[in-house]
């Protein structure tokens, strides 16, 4: 029986396929097994099965890392050394300039669970600006759905990711937005093993994920996703991320 590789749903399903496909075969030869790629329709869902332990590794955000590892019984093998970080986009005609010129507006975002928009919730907060009061949340799936919002007339602003922005969006529609501002900053995607993965299962995939930067084809899968490289998940890290994690503890 095949192995289960989840990915988050960040971008669209064709688009996981076409970044993480080097990632699946890299699983596959570690460990001399067939792997198979799959994902969820939402945030929610890929958090749900990952409670019911559907997949047996996963690549998610950081912040679903610990929660998978704190409430579920994941087991860290990676994370990748790239950051998360969100930026904000408005069209290249508005009169926005910077955040606090954001009050009024409307911003589209992924969903409330994303540590991107948990974390820019915080900093807008932090300058006076609430959802509800004197801005405005629209949600939607993934990060690109997000992205583009301004340019169809459904917001004032988006906020996406900085990696899919240079990777995707700048080379589409540079010409079309601009950027007024980032959000902080946290450390990149985690590898996962579900508990009932053998150990030395976990060892193989670590040691192909360290080395793979290294090879022909994960060069080219780095330069694709901007990961970097993979590298080993620090404990310290991984508790800053507990503030991100209470939205599902709470539950």
């Amino acid at each position: 029986m095949a192995l289960q590789l989840g990915i988050f749903p960040y971008v669209s399903p064709g688009q996981l396929v076409q970044f993480h496909t080097d990632l699946k075969n890299r699983f596959e030869t570690a460990l001399g097994k067939k792997v198979v790629m799959v994902t969820a329709p939402s945030f929610k869902k890929f958090v749900m099965r990952t409670k019911h332990s559907s997949y047996d590794f996963i690549l998610t955000a950081p912040h679903l890392g610990r929660l998978a590892e704190i409430r579920d019984g994941y087991r860290p093998i990676a994370h990748t050394r790239h950051e998360i970080q969100g930026i904000y986009l408005v069209n290249l005609s508005s009169d926005i300039q910077e955040l606090k010129d954001l009050e009024g507006k409307v911003i589209t975002l992924v969903g409330r669970t994303a540590l991107v928009t948990q974390m820019v919730e915080k900093q807008l907060n932090d300058i006076g600006l609430f959802n509800g009061k004197n801005i405005t949340f629209k949600f939607t799936k993934t990060h690109n759905n997000a992205m583009y919002a301004p340019l169809r007339g459904e917001s004032d602003a988006s906020v996406t990711g900085v990696l899919l922005w240079y990777k995707i969006g700048k080379l589409e529609k540079g010409g079309k937005m601009k950027v007024i501002g980032k959000s902080p900053a946290s450390i990149g995607f985690q590898v996962m093993a579900a508990s009932n993965v053998p150990e030395e299962d976990v060892l193989k995939i670590q040691k192909a994920l360290f080395s793979f930067h290294e090879t022909d084809i994960g060069k080219e899968y780095m330069v694709r996703t901007g990961f970097k490289r993979f590298d080993i998940v620090d404990d310290q890290e991984k508790k800053q991320l507990e503030p991100y994690i209470q939205i599902f503890l709470n539950k």
